[in-house]
């Protein structure tokens, strides 16, 4: 007998499932007391109908988190073009609904790594938008990434809109990921660069 994984990933079909997504974050936002300027990138990026992964509960077919995915090389600066020349999937409006399961951030994070790895990228990257260095809230995110979830903080650098925390981790493939996640995000070649 063959168990049902509690989690599916998958793409976001059409713009009601964008709109139904922003409206849940939304939610989300609001239940943890977290800054509404925060939400804005993922609205944008769900109004323009950007590529998004979302994780979905299999029982009720739920919202429970999302990612999304950029498999354009990295903006420079902050990055140096030595970075920008690995191949790098990048991720940017996590979201995860509080409460809804366990370790979900993880979860998101090792698909990523795993997703990355199958695509042929040699690492995944972020960046935590840092509004000032008394940000309490995006170090406590920082903090859990680093600490719970296995990021990497490559270093702290000006962006076009403020200041980051880049983080970085390896694409790795991971064994036995598909007890706790299906996955139906069609795996898409990284595009390599040339050098001549």
């Amino acid at each position: 007998m063959t168990l049902t994984p509690p989690y599916r990933i998958r793409p976001l079909d059409g713009q009601a499932e964008h709109d139904a997504l922003g409206a849940r974050i939304t939610a989300w936002r609001r239940e943890r007391r977290l800054p509404s300027a925060s939400i804005r990138p993922i609205l944008d990026a769900l109004r323009d109908e950007r590529e998004m992964a979302v994780l979905v509960d299999t029982d009720n077919d739920a919202f429970v988190g999302c990612l999304q995915l950029h498999r354009a090389p990295l903006p420079t600066p902050p990055w140096t073009t030595a970075e920008d020349a690995q191949p790098t999937l990048v991720l940017s409006c996590a979201a995860t609904a509080p409460g809804a399961g366990y370790r979900l951030g993880w979860l998101l994070t090792t698909w990523a790594r795993h997703y990355a790895a199958l695509c042929g990228h040699t690492r995944v990257a972020c960046a935590v938008p840092l509004s000032s260095d008394h940000d309490t809230t995006a170090q406590r995110l920082l903090s859990h990434l680093v600490d719970g979830c296995g990021w990497d903080h490559l270093r702290t650098a000006d962006t076009a809109t403020g200041t980051a925390a880049l983080l970085t981790a390896a694409a790795c493939r991971t064994e036995g990921l598909d007890a706790f996640l299906a996955t139906k995000v069609p795996v898409q070649p990284a595009e390599r660069e040339t050098v001549s």
